[in-house]
């Protein structure tokens, strides 16, 4: 298994991944979008098959998980939880002081991985996302990150 940076070769993969997830899956635009605009975009690979990858703005105050697939065949499997952590150490590294993100209340199993990483429910929105027959709330969810880590990670006294 390799990480790579998520790029517009992954988009056949990432766009079966995504329809595969979700009930109002994310347009093949989206995803062009977040690339052109230099989002933090990983991939994780295995013989060139992506596996799945995650999409994050990232800022100094705080950065937004905006995307975050995993192949059906390696569900369960503990993928998804090694991309988030990923995602959230690039985020430390790069100074963010948090990470927020939206859940659909119905993701049982994406809400209790969140939960186990340290992230807490501090919100709802309201008919947040799409569905074929009207729309669902989503949980907001925040992680504060390390403070100092980057400082840390490259003056410690050790």
């Amino acid at each position: 298994m390799d990480y790579s940076y998520l790029d517009f070769s992954h988009l056949d993969s990432v766009l079966e991944i995504e329809r595969e997830s979700n009930p109002f899956p994310w347009t093949e635009r989206n995803f062009t979008d977040c690339l052109e605009k230099g989002y933090y975009s990983l991939a994780l690979e295995d013989n060139e098959r992506l596996i799945g990858f995650a999409i994050m703005a990232i800022s100094s105050e705080e950065s937004h998980l905006l995307n975050i697939g995993v192949n059906k065949d390696f569900r369960r499997s503990g993928y998804g939880e090694r991309i988030l952590k990923k995602m959230i150490i690039a985020a430390e590294v790069m100074g963010s002081k948090k990470i927020i993100l939206e859940v659909r209340v119905s993701n049982k199993i994406a809400y209790r991985l969140y939960e186990k990483l340290g992230f807490l429910e501090i919100g709802e929105r309201k008919k947040y996302y799409r569905l074929p027959e009207g729309r669902e709330d989503a949980y907001v969810m925040s992680k504060t990150l390390k403070k100092g880590f980057v400082s840390n990670l490259f003056f410690s006294k050790s």
